[in-house]
């Protein structure tokens, strides 16, 4: 009996991906990489959709590159379709999407949040989530809204994992051993990512700013909130969907700013981040202002591995859709 074969489907506006999956005779589910199927041959298949785990209603903000559609496409003539694969055939295209997006953080969120699906398929999800494990671990561990956890013990133990695992520092650390080449007795993991990201060259990759509470930005996304609620039900009253394309494309164009703050007086390794102003936008007039900063421990990696580097490429990246939980929401992608 030949292998059977899966398909999930990742349709953006920016791209399209069909990644392949096979069972083996015995059972075994593989991941063959990126495939290009017929139409013909996707028309005979049955045809379901995956989980996003998320959704763009969520957000006040998301990208288009996590816009998605998500389909599954199971063979017609199916027999013994396993529920735990079935499960993790709908779920592993969100998580497909985060690598695609280089979006680290959403990736470690959504193996935390379905980690049961994941957990008998650890492999495969080493072997998925490889490309961006390093920065994504590092974004998970310091650039989350979660803290450090448990990841030290990990670090030092450096052992492998076995299926499975449902820690995501352990997963993470696993995929992105090949890369970060630990050395627990003679680095700390700070160590670690210092030199990571002193030796790597480029870096892209999402995380998430702290202090927004405290700083002006915030209060700006709540008073065009306001105004765009009513210019909604004004002007769109009968295009709901063109109101919320004008809102993301506004998004989309503010200009970010992230930079490094030496003279700071309570930490000199203090990186901030600011963004245009919406407030400022609505008068017509140009403005960024204070959105917060990195945390503590990811600034002073960052600012140890590159010295001289002041400056950092940034874009908005996500921003949730309660005002009250903007603390925990706003997602930046840097670029070192």
């Amino acid at each position: 009996m030949a292998n059977v074969i899966f398909y999930v489907k990742v349709k953006t506006t920016k791209a399209t991906n069909i990644y392949a999956f096979s069972r083996s005779e015995t059972g075994i589910l593989d991941f063959n990489g990126t495939s290009a199927p017929s139409a013909s041959e996707l028309s005979q298949m049955q045809c379901v959709e995956g989980s996003r785990y998320f959704t763009p209603s969520w957000y006040t903000y998301l990208p288009e590159e996590l816009q998605a559609e998500i389909l599954v496409y199971i063979p017609a003539n199916i027999e013994n379709m396993d529920a735990g694969q079935y499960s993790f055939l709908l779920h592993v295209g969100a998580l497909m999407l985060a690598v695609q997006a280089r979006d680290g953080l959403l990736a470690a969120e959504l193996l935390h949040r379905r980690s049961m699906v994941f957990a008998n398929f650890t492999p495969l999800v080493l072997h998925i989530v490889k490309p961006i494990a390093a920065e994504a671990l590092f974004a998970r561990i310091y650039g989350g809204f979660t803290g450090e956890g448990n990841f030290k013990q990990v670090y030092q133990a450096n052992a492998a994992i076995a299926t499975g695992e449902t820690d995501v520092s352990a997963i993470l650390f696993a995929a992105a051993r090949d890369t970060l080449k630990p050395e627990p007795e003679k680095e700390s993991p700070e160590e670690m990512f210092i030199r990571y990201f002193r030796e790597c060259g480029n870096a892209d990759f999402t995380i998430g700013i702290v202090g927004a509470s405290s700083h002006p930005w915030i209060n700006s996304v709540e008073k065009f909130g306001v105004i765009s609620d009513s210019a909604i039900s004004f002007h769109f009253g009968d295009d709901p969907y063109a109101a919320g394309k004008k809102q993301r494309e506004l998004f989309a164009s503010l200009k970010t700013m992230v930079q490094a703050e030496p003279y700071n007086p309570h930490d000199h390794n203090a990186i901030c981040v600011s963004i245009d102003d919406l407030d400022a936008i609505l008068k017509g007039v140009s403005s960024r202002s204070k959105a917060g900063y990195l945390r503590a421990t990811a600034a002073a990696i960052l600012r140890k591995a590159r010295p001289n580097l002041f400056s950092y490429g940034s874009e908005l990246w996500r921003l949730g859709a309660n005002p009250e939980h903007f603390e925990n929401s706003i997602v930046t992608r840097l670029k070192l």
